[in-house]
């Protein structure tokens, strides 16, 4: 019989920010498609980035712009020159409770919780119904472990917002690592039933199922994040695991290998491949 450790569940918290990008101008800031994680800008950004920049040479003082601009810098992680593009926006517009929320979610990225929180802060008291930054400073609690707080802000969000996804998303994640799985469920089907194709959601509700011995469900859910997810090699170990704790061998060892083809260091992959061996 198998049993989801606490520490495995904190796994599947990583997934976190999947469903938040960075509010663009005029917008909430919240998404429920992931944001690119690159380490350098492709083809496309570097002209947007360009193009943006040429804007605000023409006039410096438009903050829109920046704000632009640092969420384009935000989205292949240059985080130094994200802040400075939106702390030079909120000095323009000390009102813009965009540039606040998303020079949060930069904070967020790089473990600077304090300013993150003092951020999201800022926005909620510009603007107190602005949901996104509940979401935000709701993650932020929950990397602190400070689960109350998030579940205080998740649930304001979802009073705001009762179709946020990623509220509902973020609330199950910090469920699970309260391991109160059949909480995180209810709010994990919602966020499912939002997205149904988005990948994190899936995997997130397959920890959970794992975790409640429900491996049929585990099982699916963890396929379509494989699925639907490029190179998710997490997805398919947890698939193995569940097949395996289903007694199907088989489907066992087929989704093991998928796991390792895509990283062959994945230790969960690896170590159930030797318990059912690589041709069951």
């Amino acid at each position: 019989m198998m049993v989801l450790t606490a520490k495995r569940v904190l796994v599947a918290g990583g997934l976190t920010l999947a469903l938040i990008s960075l509010g663009g101008c005029g917008t909430n800031g919240l998404s429920e498609q992931p944001v690119a994680s690159v380490g350098h800008p492709t083809p496309d950004q570097k002209n947007n980035i360009a193009s943006i920049s040429a804007v605000i040479a023409q006039n410096p003082r438009d903050a829109n712009a920046l704000n632009m601009r640092g969420t384009a810098y935000g989205q292949f992680n240059d985080y130094e020159k994200a802040i400075a593009d939106f702390t030079a926006a909120i000095q323009i517009n000390p009102q813009f409770y965009q540039a606040y929320n998303n020079r949060a979610l930069i904070n967020l990225r790089a473990g600077q919780f304090e300013a993150a929180i003092s951020d999201y802060g800022q926005a909620i008291a510009i603007k107190p119904d602005y949901a996104a930054a509940y979401v935000g400073r709701g993650n932020v609690y929950k990397e602190q472990h400070n689960f109350p707080m998030a579940i205080a802000d998740l649930g304001r969000a979802i009073e705001l917002k009762a179709d946020a996804a990623a509220a509902y998303y973020a609330r199950g994640l910090v469920y699970q690592a309260m391991n109160d799985h059949r909480s995180a469920l209810n709010d994990l089907n919602v966020a499912v039933n939002y997205r149904p194709d988005a990948p994190d959601p899936h995997f997130a509700r397959g920890v959970s199922y794992l975790a409640v011995q429900e491996y049929k469900k585990a099982l699916d859910d963890f396929q379509v994040a494989g699925t639907n997810k490029v190179n998710n090699h997490e997805a398919w170990a947890y698939a193995g695991q569940a097949a395996e704790a289903l007694g199907d061998r088989k489907e066992a060892s087929r989704d093991y290998r998928k796991a390792l083809q895509i990283n062959s260091r994945n230790e969960r992959a690896y170590d159930g491949l030797r318990r059912v061996g690589d041709d069951a």
